[in-house]
């Protein structure tokens, strides 16, 4: 639990990315080619609209409230009678739901899919924006996901000083 689920998320994000590369039929290190890139921003648009119905009704749900419960104290939520590995489950494979449906419409916006896209540096940079979004923020993850994808390009003019000046935004935003 905590940063310990991290750090195995991580890591098993990294074997996985691993294997999938020396799969002959996922393409190899070379990635699938010529996929259909049939995404467009409306497809796009709707998919995290729908997204955040279901997530907004899920928290509001007895379901939601059971979950936010094991998110603030495991065991005072356990105390209540919450069966913490049912809904630590659940939380999971809606995650993961939202997480393929995600990685379908970017397989559908690109015509090479590589697994080398997704290696550990973007992972970290998805808990970024979920650590700079704040934990249980839907609006402030949101707008870390902007930020965080924005910020760079913006800096992009600064080419020599790019990864420092963006680090240390990144450090006074977490600071304050």
């Amino acid at each position: 639990k905590g940063d310990h689920l991290a750090i195995v998320t991580l890591a098993f994000g990294d074997i996985i990315r691993h294997i999938i590369i020396n799969l002959n039929f996922t393409g190899g290190a070379a990635g699938l080619k010529n996929t259909p890139q049939d995404a467009t921003y409306i497809s796009a648009f709707v998919v995290v609209l729908l997204t955040l119905i279901v997530v907004l009704n899920l928290i509001s749900s007895k379901q939601g409230r059971a979950i936010m419960s094991l998110r603030d104290n495991a065991i005072a939520a356990e105390s209540c009678g919450i069966h913490i590995g049912y809904y630590k489950l659940m939380a999971f494979v809606v995650a993961a739901f939202f997480a393929g449906v995600a990685g379908v419409i970017y397989g559908h916006n690109y015509s090479i899919l590589t697994a080398g896209t997704f290696d550990y540096n973007k992972s970290i940079e998805i808990l970024v924006i979920v650590v700079l979004g704040g934990m249980g923020s839907i609006r402030g993850s949101m707008i870390a996901a902007i930020v965080m994808t924005v910020l760079p390009e913006a800096l992009r003019f600064l080419s020599d000083y790019r990864l420092l000046i963006y680090s240390v935004i990144l450090i006074v935003i977490m600071l304050c």
